[in-house]
């Protein structure tokens, strides 16, 4: 056999065991997510889980998609056809829609190059050990430490290909010097945003953040197609994946749920820690940020879906987090607004 021959079987062999590394992570969160629902809600009945797996095998190509499916409609409380399942999205849809070049968006030094967005808070950058300034001008260590603090007193750095809040670390000026400079990664420098008041009585230690997805049409349009509020815990400096409480926003109004979910899915009327209560909410410059949102994914055509974690200022100015179409999990959405992306037509893209 030849040596290309044998190269090509051992690649199709890594792929086969990647992908069904993916389908049993994907199966373990979400059978862990079900039981929690199961506990409140009941058992889901085997009708569901019947049209699950039955829709899972005849319309996405496998039985391994069922188990978000399951949770879904155990959210929803019944089964409903378009949904999209987390291992779908991850190994059909990404690859299909977002490709390679979907990773850059993990590269936040690169992030304002490629958005060219004042909404970005960033102050500079360290690449390479190097300091360079938001116009990516090179700054010397000392002038960069100035200019991190020139009008506040604390700053996040967030590392290059990092998401979920992993690796963010909030700084003071007694924090920074050239030497803790030179131990740091690749990553940006963002001053801090401070939210509008209606966040404050939800989450007043830490900066609410709106997630809203675009998604781009088969004529190229880009729609806004969910959108969800998160929030942190008392103890949260900033919104943590492992703790978050979030609430579903109706994209058509801008406003709140009247219930949010805990991280095991629970819900829940209002924030466990404040007791604000999530009813009658409406996000201020929702619709202006979900505007800006989808103008900036048509100025990127080369993605077919993106996550927008927004922030919202005291003058109801959206300012950009940052942007995610690598890692960015529908699954939330998905079992709370969703189907949300009906009509792209993601369902067939396993037959290509």
């Amino acid at each position: 056999m030849a040596a290309s021959a044998i190269k090509r079987l051992v690649k199709q062999a890594a792929l086969r065991v990647q992908r069904e590394r993916c389908h049993a992570q994907h199966a373990r969160m979400a059978q862990r997510l079900l039981a929690s629902l199961e506990q409140y809600n009941g058992a889901l009945g085997s009708p569901i889980q019947r049209q699950a797996r039955d829709y899972a095998h005849e319309v996405l190509g496998s039985a391994k998609y069922a188990p978000w499916l399951k949770v879904y409609s155990a959210v929803h409380g019944s089964f409903v056809e378009g949904w999209i399942p987390g291992d779908y999205y991850q190994l059909v849809v990404l690859p299909c829609k977002n490709g390679q070049i979907g990773q850059a968006t993990n590269t936040k030094t690169l992030t304002k190059r490629l958005l060219n967005s004042a909404a970005l808070p960033d102050i500079a950058y360290l690449i390479d050990g190097i300091g360079y300034a938001a116009d990516y001008s090179v700054v010397s260590a000392p002038a960069l430490i100035d200019l991190l603090f020139a009008a506040d007193e604390r700053i996040f750095f967030k590392p290059d290909r990092s998401f979920q809040g992993q690796g963010i670390r909030i700084l003071g000026r007694g924090d920074i010097s050239p030497e803790t400079l030179a131990r740091l990664p690749d990553g940006v420098f963002q001053r801090p945003v401070i939210q509008h008041q209606i966040f404050d009585a939800l989450t007043p230690n830490s900066t609410a953040t709106l997630r809203l997805t675009t998604a781009k049409l088969p004529d190229g349009s880009v729609e806004l197609r969910a959108a969800d509020l998160r929030l942190g815990r008392a103890n949260d400096r900033y919104v943590r994946a492992v703790s978050e409480i979030r609430v579903p926003v109706e994209m058509a109004t801008g406003v709140l749920w009247s219930r949010g979910f805990m991280p095991d899915w629970r819900q829940v009327e209002s924030h466990p820690d404040t007791g604000t209560s999530f009813s009658n909410i409406q996000i201020p410059g929702f619709h202006q940020a979900a505007a800006m949102c989808c103008r900036l994914h048509q100025g990127f055509p080369h993605l077919g879906c993106i996550g927008w974690d927004i922030a919202i200022d005291r003058k109801e100015d959206a300012k950009i987090m940052e942007w995610n179409a690598r890692h960015n999990s529908i699954v939330f959405s998905e079992a709370t607004t969703g189907p949300s992306f009906k009509w792209l037509g993601w369902e067939s893209l396993w037959k290509r």
